[in-house]
């Protein structure tokens, strides 16, 4: 009995052992798992650091925080009534912006393929889709150690892919089956301006950027009516934005025109940039509710973005910054990049 007892007692140490090893290995962290605010933003291999990326030559202005009027009066020459209606907006933190478009140069400093149509080291980098210019930007903040603001492991296919050649026309090439296209809430902050990282503008951040405190049609006086399609000199564009008049009908070298007040070069003409989707979706609504809207970042998703600045082929007075286009985020075009900006805590 005694040694049956011995061998029982033995027994039931062991399991005890067991089931304490097995409780404290279910319990101890894991020196390979993340929090779930860090699985977010893990990358996806898209925006991973290969070793092959440098630095790229970027200068950045500030931008204060403060209050604009946003869009545009009703006697704005091509003004649009709905996408330019006039509201107040105050932004609560500075961010720092990248004085031009993101260059051809800049583009492949981090190991992305070069797909602009005209090329050339120090024009921007175009034929680029939104979700690509998000890929850049995580890009940028994991060389700096900084917080990637998108969850990319959604996308499918590969950064450059899905458009020939012969597609780099006016039209443009948006295969959502082949571009590099995400789905769903790519953003790992709901609110886009307390990402630490580099991200895409909201509209209010750009337009309050490119009107750099001035009320007029541009920041170097106002544009008259000509109708889309012509083509007819614009005084106050000429020494400050690519247009359809002094283009040669070509992408030009960033930083060849007068900087707006702020330092910053090129946000009217030369080539579209993309915003953070469009600020505009909720905000229309709340502005007959409220006298100042704040911080506004409009939706999450969706299957439209706002360009905004114009471009070097486009009639002169639709070169205003409050002058949108909508399109869809998976389309890439000849004429558009982008410009990035980071927040100031």
């Amino acid at each position: 009995m005694r040694v049956a007892c011995t061998k029982l007692y033995s027994h039931v140490h062991f399991l005890r052992t067991v089931l304490v090893v097995m409780l404290f290995s279910a319990c101890k962290p894991d020196s390979n798992t993340k929090d779930a605010d860090q699985n977010e933003t893990e990358s996806t291999g898209v925006d991973a650091l290969t070793g092959n990326e440098s630095s790229p030559d970027m200068h950045w202005v500030t931008i204060s925080s403060g209050e604009f009027v946003f869009g545009s009066s009703e006697d704005t020459p091509c003004r649009g009534a709905i996408a330019e209606m006039q509201f107040n907006v105050r932004l609560t933190r500075s961010f720092v912006m990248a004085e031009s478009e993101v260059t051809q140069a800049q583009w492949e400093a981090l190991d992305f393929p070069n797909p602009s149509k005209d090329v050339g080291e120090d024009k921007p980098v175009t034929f680029v889709d939104f979700y690509e210019a998000l890929a850049w930007c995580n890009k940028l903040s994991r060389l700096e150690g900084l917080e990637p603001c998108y969850n990319l492991s959604s996308c499918e296919n590969a950064v450059g892919t899905g458009c020939g050649p012969d597609e780099k026309w006016e039209g443009g090439c948006s295969d959502q089956t082949k571009n590099f296209t995400c789905k769903g809430n790519i953003h790992n902050y709901s609110d886009y301006y307390a990402c630490p990282g580099y991200r895409l503008p909201t509209t209010a951040e750009w337009e309050y950027a490119a009107k750099a405190g001035t009320t007029g049609h541009t920041y170097n006086g106002d544009v008259h009516y000509v109708p889309l399609g012509y083509c007819e000199e614009e005084p106050a564009l000429e020494d400050i934005a690519w247009y359809c008049n002094n283009s040669d009908d070509h992408v030009h070298p960033v930083k060849q025109k007068q900087p707006n007040p702020w330092g910053l070069y090129d946000t009217l003409g030369n080539v579209y940039e993309f915003t953070d989707y469009y600020t505009m979706g909720g905000s229309q609504s709340e502005s007959n509710s409220v006298s100042t809207i704040t911080d506004p970042t409009g939706n999450s998703t969706g299957t439209t973005i706002e360009l905004r600045g114009g471009t070097f082929d486009k009639t002169g007075c639709y070169i205003r910054p409050a002058r949108p286009l909508f399109d869809s985020p998976y389309r890439r075009l000849y004429n558009t990049g982008f410009r990035p900006v980071r927040t100031l805590f």
